[in-house]
């Protein structure tokens, strides 16, 4: 089901920051919906075009579809909760996913054991909808009446953000071409155990991600303001946040990393307690970028994030295999780390920059 990852990047266009920070109203919301019910239409008939190219057996291909139904409903409840986010109610979008995570897993799990996974996918598929439909749909419509909409600025608004797009396609890329080499290179079995160990540290990236997500209204609000001088006290609060849930992450590590993976995955992981500590530091090192995307996206340097991905990306494609060849599993972590680092330092200089024009 990870290959519906890709269809889902084109589904959701990383939209979500460029929707909520739109506080000149660019775009009606009725316009930022049916762009998403495009995108959604167009992610899964690639995705159908895709499974029906490939050599999967019936089952696999019915789950896979599924699953993208599945999926183009969290897309298409991304955008409405854009929209209660742009209105300030990210209690709206709390209760919701608390709804969708609690009742999809249940779901998932009963139907699963007594029917099987293409049952148990068609169960939570079904259970997303009703939630949107019931809960999420309803609550927005408090929010906006959906009435005007132009279909020129539909497709100007996917021109627009097309380079957003690229952009999450890129860090996806990042993300798996590491993992991909690693099989290639070191077999199947030291891919799980690298995926294994490295899991634990992307609760940095989810703690991080509760505390970036509600700043695209603060950032924005600053930025309308021309208030620059609490936009960069705010930007600077974020990074030393980050940073400092990384260093915590890292000292945990230290003292009760081995003790915490010999616990969950067993003796066979103790050979490779070492990569933890990489991990968490490139998982920091992600969690900064998805700052520094939110930060540029507001103040619509979308040209900018754009540069800084592809330079990373351009790192991770050239070195990979030679950083996993010379320096073995923890290579992995080296070029994690050093495609983020470079990216980060080209858009902390352009960040610098963009102040400067800012304040003219």
């Amino acid at each position: 089901m990870n290959i519906t990852n890709f269809f889902y990047c084109i589904a959701i266009y990383n939209i979500r920051t460029f929707q909520v920070s739109d506080i000149n109203n660019e775009f009606t919301d009725k316009e930022y919906i049916i762009n998403r019910l495009y995108l959604c239409g167009i992610s899964f008939i690639l995705c159908l075009i895709f499974v029906l190219l490939n050599n999967f057996s019936l089952m696999q291909k019915l789950i896979i579809l599924c699953f993208m139904v599945f999926k183009c409903i969290e897309a298409f409840t991304d955008v409405l909760y854009g929209i209660n986010q742009k209105n300030w109610r990210m209690d709206y979008i709390g209760i919701s996913s608390i709804f969708r995570g609690i009742f999809t897993l249940v779901i998932f799990i009963i139907i699963g054991n007594y029917y099987g996974l293409l049952q148990a996918v068609i169960g939570m598929t079904i259970t997303s909808i009703i939630i949107c439909l019931v809960y999420d749909l309803q609550k927005t419509k408090r929010l906006s009446n959906f009435l005007s909409f132009s279909v020129y600025k539909i497709f100007f608004l996917l021109k627009k953000c097309f380079p957003l797009m690229l952009v999450i396609l890129i860090n996806t890329f990042i993300a798996s071409f590491s993992r991909y080499s690693i099989e290639i290179i070191h077999g199947t079995e030291a891919l799980g155990i690298y995926a294994a160990i490295i899991t634990p540290a992307l609760i940095i990236q989810i703690a991080a991600s509760f505390i970036l997500l509600p700043l695209i209204n603060v950032f924005t609000a600053f930025l309308k303001e021309s208030n620059i001088k609490n936009f960069i006290k705010l930007f600077i609060y974020t990074i030393l946040f980050i940073i400092c849930l990384t260093l915590i992450a890292y000292l945990l590590a230290i003292f009760f990393g081995e003790w915490a993976l010999k616990i969950i995955f067993g003796n066979i992981v103790i050979p490779y307690v070492y990569l933890l500590n990489g991990a968490i530091i490139f998982s920091g090192l992600t969690a900064f970028m998805w700052f520094m995307n939110i930060v540029f996206i507001t103040m619509r340097d979308i040209k900018g994030i754009l540069i800084g991905n592809i330079i990373g990306a351009v790192i991770c494609l050239l070195l990979t295999n030679d950083f996993l060849v010379r320096f073995n599993l923890i290579g992995a972590n080296y070029i994690m780390i050093l495609c983020q680092s470079v990216a980060i330092i080209f858009l902390l200089i352009k960040f610098y920059i963009n102040l400067k024009k800012l304040e003219k």
